[in-house]
């Protein structure tokens, strides 16, 4: 059970600390303090610093992460393809 109870924490953690990030992201740029150029770098950052601190991760969380990452930056030009 403890095991459980340590994902169980681990998730919530990281889930809402990705939907705080989301929204702090979605105010900014509705706010007009962040462009769409800033916001595609703020995460290319993030990907950045995951790759250079995922050193023999062999869990795969650093993995999965990054490919979260990977994933919005992708859905980013997507939509600014359309709006292109």
């Amino acid at each position: 059970m403890q095991h459980d109870r340590a994902l169980l924490s681990a998730g919530a953690v990281a889930l809402s600390l990705s939907a705080t990030v989301a929204a702090l992201m979605a105010h900014l740029r509705r706010i007009g303090a962040v462009s769409g150029a800033a916001e595609r770098e703020i995460y290319e950052d993030a990907l950045l610093m995951l790759e250079e601190g995922q050193a023999d991760d062999a869990s795969g969380v650093f993995l999965a992460a990054r490919d979260l990452i990977e994933q919005q930056l992708a859905m980013d030009e997507v939509v600014r393809a359309g709006h292109g």
